[in-house]
């Protein structure tokens, strides 16, 4: 097997293992939250947003300086940094015993985390140009598995078994992801070899003075705040329209499941058309799609009507990050690459922090059918504005 097909795969096991983790709390979170002692209603969707959103606050930061030193001094030792990191963070969310501590063990998380920009970096310096929508498309199927899959473990055992497990069940499943970038990932150079890097600022002013990687900062803000916002209230909006109070988490758990199984069989399929049409094409057609598909669920009346319509959505969400991720990496030089993505990527992060909170809040004041009308608004103006600003690089 070619060395990068190999990498791409052994990345999508450890991706995939560390994404099952996060994804198993994320059902039951909002209960969680309500348990550790928060108080009615309106104050539990404010909470689930800042906890939602506390690992992106950190990580906004701290993700382009760890991009920067993976450039520097090898992204594999920066991926399995991240990955240990996420796992003993969360091993100590199990014995959170207020909301505030929960909050905190998820912000620390966020900052010395940071596996999935790691892998990016990784697949991105070892893969063929040519290969590289296909790449991007297979690597988020890891991400979308894993999110199918932990959803709807997580539910269920939470039910089973209590929310406290399901967290130390999440850091042996890191603990196994860094394992495996031990004994499989490999990377060119000498581990601890200091390489050619240009400076962290020098970074900043190469994005932020390409038209093109600006667009691709703001699109991926935009694009996850929408997406984010409503993470948060999605449990309790599954809790007003499902009438057995007892499996909850359980059907929440498909809920969030059944998103990710759509991207799962759609992922490859944008990859590889984005290799043939265009990157930009691409990203129009999916993220249109995806905000024309979040208006009927703010009408949905029971939950069954909103499993068929979060399908319809993953039938197309599931190509909006790889286009962007490929369209950074063509316009990102190799020895930038790991830290602009991290840069772009931080964009992407804003937007997972800046979501959960003014999903959340804006649910306490509004009501939560509003949040999908909010998203659906923000998606079709990324289209917009991917229409107006982006072009593929040439060949």
């Amino acid at each position: 097997m070619e060395p990068w097909k190999r990498n791409l795969y052994s990345l999508w096991a450890v991706e995939f293992l560390a994404v099952l983790g996060m994804a198993l709390v994320l059902p039951f979170l909002p209960f969680y939250i309500r348990e550790l002692g928060a108080g009615d209603l309106e104050e539990v969707k404010r909470w689930s947003g800042l906890i939602y959103a506390a690992p992106f606050l950190l990580a906004v930061f701290t993700g382009p300086l760890w991009g920067w030193v993976g450039d520097r001094y090898g992204r594999r030792m920066m991926l399995i940094r991240a990955i240990f990191g996420f796992a003993a963070t969360s091993f100590l969310m199990a014995f959170a015993q207020t909301v505030t501590q929960l909050f905190l063990f998820r912000l620390v998380q966020g900052g010395v985390a940071g596996f999935i920009a790691a892998t990016l970096a990784i697949v991105a310096t070892t893969t063929p140009r040519e290969q590289m929508g296909y790449a991007m498309g297979i690597l988020q199927t890891s991400l979308t598995t894993g999110g199918i899959i932990g959803p709807l473990v997580g539910g269920f055992l939470a039910d089973l078994i209590g929310y406290r497990n399901i967290f130390f069940l999440t850091g042996g499943l890191g603990f196994l992801a860094g394992i495996l970038v031990i004994l499989l990932v490999q990377e060119d150079g000498k581990p601890g070899e200091k390489r050619k890097s240009l400076g962290l600022f020098s970074n900043y002013r190469f994005v932020f003075t390409s038209p093109i990687l600006s667009t691709i900062f703001v699109a991926s803000l935009l694009v996850q705040l929408a997406i984010m916002g409503i993470q948060p209230i999605l449990s309790l909006f599954v809790e007003s329209l499902w009438s057995k109070a007892e499996n909850v988490s359980t059907m929440a758990g498909f809920v969030f499941g059944v998103t990710g199984f759509a991207s799962l069989i759609a992922a490859p399929y944008w990859g590889k058309r984005g290799d043939r049409i265009g990157y930009r094409k691409t990203l129009i057609m999916t993220s249109l799609a995806t905000g024309i598909s979040y208006l009927p669920q703010g009408w949905a009346t029971d939950v069954y009507q909103l499993l068929i319509l979060r399908f319809v959505q993953g039938l197309f969400v599931g190509g909006i990050l790889p286009a962007l991720y490929t369209l950074t990496t063509l316009n990102a030089p190799d020895e930038r690459r790991g830290g602009i993505l991290g840069i772009t990527r931080s964009g992407l992060l804003i937007g997972n922090a800046a979501g959960p909170i003014s999903g959340g809040f804006l649910a306490a004041s509004v009501g939560m059918r509003p949040i999908f009308y909010f998203t659906a608004a923000l998606l079709i103006l990324v289209t917009l504005g991917a229409n107006r600003l982006l072009k593929d690089p040439p060949n």
